[in-house]
């Protein structure tokens, strides 16, 4: 193990620097993680890069989430926006997002459903308006054999695209993106009560500057921040990639840069998400979709995954 000094240099910081616990955005509560969570692979990568799935539900696939070897993918389509669970072969539940009740708040109105996130028999998908900014569902069940609404959760502060971005269930809290296309800052909120916790702002060191909207990321097990971002012009087919971001939450520090492969200019990187998973005899733990947009038809969608030359610090 590492030195606290030695540790915070892996994150920027120099041997002079006094850095205080309590001026961190978010940290583990224990110091052994705290110390470990400076420690990230050199490398990840895409190892599966999925199939093209062509069928009448692949229509706008937002978010993506794994859980008792199933796919729980979120369908933002206009006149029925759905929760799909998908075994690898055929779809065995599907949810209609729009029959649930709306919440009391003035203006609001269905309009965008993104992310999902799942820790146990929690579900939670975001969804914003124009109107009242965004939103959490939050649900209870596995999705297979039982699945009811439990609440809407208002975010405060932010009015964008993507609301929720990560969860730290550990620590009860929701980590939230505005609605600028570069995405430069994001927010700490209650997960309780959607409130944002006041001065709990962190500056992304570097910014993404993809001139698109975060679509969805996720809070890794060494308490990490992932966050997948669309690509301005994704009709530009030479750029070949868009990425997954990974950063420090202590300090906002960029650790991982992931490309995603993009092989057709209308393809546009969605949700991502963690399951360590075995797929197709591989070991794989990051996940994402990607969506191609057809102009005259549904969207096709490939489920991309990915691992790590040090998977155990993803």
């Amino acid at each position: 193990m590492y030195s606290y000094k030695q540790q915070l240099a892996k994150i920027g910081y120099h041997p002079q620097d006094v850095v205080q616990y309590s001026k961190f955005f978010l940290a583990p509560r224990s110091f052994k993680m705290l110390n470990r969570s400076m420690d990230f692979p050199g490398k990840i990568w895409e190892d599966i890069p999925g199939v093209e799935l062509d069928k009448d539900w692949t229509d706008e696939i937002q978010g993506c989430a794994a859980a008792n070897n199933h796919w729980y993918l979120v369908s933002n389509k206009a006149d029925s926006p759905r929760l799909l669970v998908f075994n690898g072969k055929s779809i065995v539940k599907s949810y209609n997002l729009s029959s649930v009740p709306k919440p009391s708040i003035p203006g609001f109105e269905f309009y965008h459903f993104g992310s999902i996130l799942i820790n146990g028999q929690s579900i939670y998908i975001d969804h914003w308006d124009g109107t009242t900014g965004g939103h959490i569902m939050e649900f209870r069940g596995d999705g297979l054999s039982n699945l009811s609404f439990v609440r809407w959760i208002p975010l405060g502060l932010v009015h964008g695209r993507v609301g929720m971005l990560a969860i730290d269930f550990e620590q009860q809290v929701v980590v939230t993106s505005g609605g600028e296309k570069d995405i430069s800052k994001v927010y700490l909120h209650s997960l309780e009560t959607g409130m944002y916790l006041e001065g709990k702002t962190l500056l992304l060191d570097p910014p993404i500057q993809d001139g698109c909207y975060a679509q969805g990321g996720f809070w890794s097990p060494n308490n990490h921040l992932y966050i997948s971002s669309g690509q301005g012009g994704i009709l530009d087919q030479a750029k070949g990639h868009q990425y997954i971001y990974s950063y420090s939450p202590l300090n906002g520090k960029l650790l991982n840069t992931i490309p995603v492969t993009t092989l057709e200019g209308r393809q546009e990187l969605e949700g991502c998400c963690y399951a360590d998973v075995t797929r197709g005899g591989k070991r794989v733990q990051i996940h994402a979709v990607l969506l191609e947009n057809e102009p005259v038809a549904k969207d096709d969608i490939y489920i991309k995954s990915f691992t790590a030359d040090q998977p155990e610090f993803i």
